[in-house]
């Protein structure tokens, strides 16, 4: 007998998909470590941009949202999963945008493109498996064993119903919060620098960290210092620290949890 209404009541929500893909991976609580490599590379006299800087640079939401979330996922050695990419279209829409199967396809194949992750097939499905945040190629580790800088990315970003961060938040606001975990409490991040130093536009960076004040991720406060040669021979610096459920755990260095 046909109920309206009667089908769509037994099938899985965005959300509801989400919460068993972090259910499955042990994630329903804690952060999800990042390589400081994805954002930046080089030295800290000579800072080169990372992987981020080309999926912002090409308007590329959601190869960061997939990115992000099978980061989540795959979370113990070998480090991949082998999911639907109904599942994955459907749990990407959490994220405030749309796909179906053929678009994830597609941005496997742009997120392998950034030697990001690696393609296979396991039967019928597509076998996706990370590799190293740096987009050199290497095997995926966590970086708590090998000693690179990372930082850890709370899972309230999918999980808070009340932020809904990775659905509301833009792609340059969640390129900032991204950078805002790589650095220490009271950073300073003069948007002038960000081309340079991550490969994003002063105007994303801009743009990004007002939103982030204006929801309340990130506090910001004036600091003034001396300036001989300003006009009233001081200026200010802006300072941000990261607040409330997307605080969690900054920038670490050696172990860590996996």
């Amino acid at each position: 007998m046909d109920i309206p209404g009667y089908e769509q009541e037994y099938v899985a929500t965005p959300r509801e998909t989400i919460v068993e893909l972090l259910r499955s991976a042990n994630r329903l609580d804690g952060t999800v470590p990042i390589r400081r490599s994805f954002l930046q590379q080089g030295t800290g006299r000579d800072p080169t941009p990372g992987p981020l800087s080309v999926l912002v640079r090409h308007g590329d939401r959601r190869g960061l949202d997939l990115y992000l979330l099978l980061k989540a996922v795959a979370s113990s050695p070998p480090y991949n999963s082998h999911r639907g990419a109904g599942v994955w279209a459907r749990a990407l829409r959490h994220s405030g945008v749309t796909a179906d199967e053929r678009a994830i396809s597609k941005i496997w194949a742009r997120l392998d493109s950034l030697a990001l992750v690696s393609r296979s097939r396991l039967g019928r499905l597509a076998d996706v498996t990370l590799l190293r945040e740096d987009g050199s190629g290497e095997p995926y580790t966590h970086p708590g064993t090998d000693g690179h800088p990372y930082f850890q990315l709370p899972v309230a970003y999918w999980l808070d119903q009340v932020g809904r961060w990775s659905e509301t938040l833009s792609l340059p606001a969640k390129a900032m919060l991204l950078i805002a975990h790589s650095l220490q409490p009271g950073f300073v991040l003069p948007v002038e620098k960000a081309p340079a130093w991550y490969g994003v536009s002063a105007d994303t960076a801009q743009r990004g960290l007002a939103l982030l004040v204006r929801r309340g991720v990130l506090t910001r406060a004036k600091v003034p210092k001396k300036a001989p040669l300003a006009p009233l021979g001081f200026t200010t610096d802006s300072r941000y620290t990261l607040q409330g459920a997307l605080a969690g755990r900054r920038a670490q260095r050696g172990n860590g949890d996996a």
